[in-house]
């Protein structure tokens, strides 16, 4: 292959991750609905809902500066962070609110995804 064939491939690639993440989110926000949401929040373990597997798998393959976690802190509460996105760089917390549980924290990682998926 060329050279000048190389960023024409690379602008085809972006092309289709960006297809493929408008379809992903379509589907995802047409299936989105408070039962979903209930789902999660619960975490009652066993086999999940095929829409609650998908939206789970899509907050996993975000970029790393899109995505959220949890820090545990020496007091025993849990707080939200954000990655930098840059190797080398620190992740930042995420607003000042502190969860009593692991489960809360997850929760509340989970529902800012669901935002962002709702706002794009």
């Amino acid at each position: 292959m060329s050279q000048p064939d190389k960023p024409h491939q690379t602008d085809g690639d972006v092309h289709v991750r960006d297809h493929f993440d408008r379809i992903t989110r379509s589907y995802l926000r047409s299936v989105l609905n408070d039962a979903v949401i209930e789902e999660h929040r619960s975490g009652e373990p066993g086999h999940l809902s095929e829409p609650l597997a998908r939206l789970l798998a899509w907050c996993q393959r975000r970029p790393p500066a899109e995505q959220y976690a949890v820090k545990a802190e020496a007091d025993g509460t849990f707080r939200l962070i954000v990655f930098a996105g840059k190797r080398g760089q620190r992740p930042s917390y995420l607003g000042d609110e502190h969860y009593a549980s692991l489960r809360e924290a997850r929760h509340a990682a989970f529902l800012r995804h669901v935002s962002d998926l709702i706002e794009k």
